[in-house]
């Protein structure tokens, strides 16, 4: 069997069921990538769940990583996904990437937002509200600066809206 060719993709929980806790990033061949709640990996699809190492799902990580984020952030993601997600740079290094993997809530989270036409509109989104969240937001926890940020996302669309809903141009006459 050749190298292990993996394709982040968000997977429908109705199509591709998996057993409690467990999260689906993508697929290979005609299965789903999963992983458990120790964050082993898995193939389902076809009966009972097949283990796989780890020592070759990481490696084909990388391509199908690189693959994705590419889709979110055209310009490079190295430095973007770390930012948006709130991620060590270190974690997402590409040697790292290959050797460790990354966390399947990660996985899933660039999965779903590569699988989709807007995907570096996507892109641009977290990272802005990753930005405002980390610079701006002077709440206690996580959570509060992603609130403060949704609010200002929030804020920030009725601005847009009430310009281009509105007229813009001076009355004539």
């Amino acid at each position: 069997m050749g190298p292990m060719l993996i394709v982040l993709d968000h997977m429908l929980p109705d199509v591709w069921p998996a057993p409690e806790g467990w999260i689906v990033v993508g697929r290979v061949g005609s299965r789903a990538l999963a992983y458990d709640e120790a964050r082993r990996p898995y193939l389902i699809g076809d009966g009972e769940p097949e283990a796989l190492d780890p020592a070759a799902v990481n490696p084909a990580l990388l391509p199908a990583v690189d693959a994705a984020c590419l889709r979110i952030w055209p310009g490079g993601w190295v430095h973007a996904l770390p930012a948006a997600l709130g991620l060590n740079t270190r974690t997402t290094s590409r040697d790292r990437i290959a050797a460790k993997g990354l966390s399947p809530n990660v996985l899933r989270v660039i999965a779903s937002a590569s699988s989709h036409d807007d995907a570096e509109a996507m892109g641009r989104l977290l990272s802005a509200l990753a930005h405002y969240a980390d610079t701006v937001s002077d709440g206690p926890g996580e959570g509060d600066r992603i609130e403060d940020a949704l609010r200002a996302a929030e804020n920030a669309a009725d601005m847009l809206a009430s310009v281009r809903r509105g007229k813009t141009s001076r009355p004539e006459g």
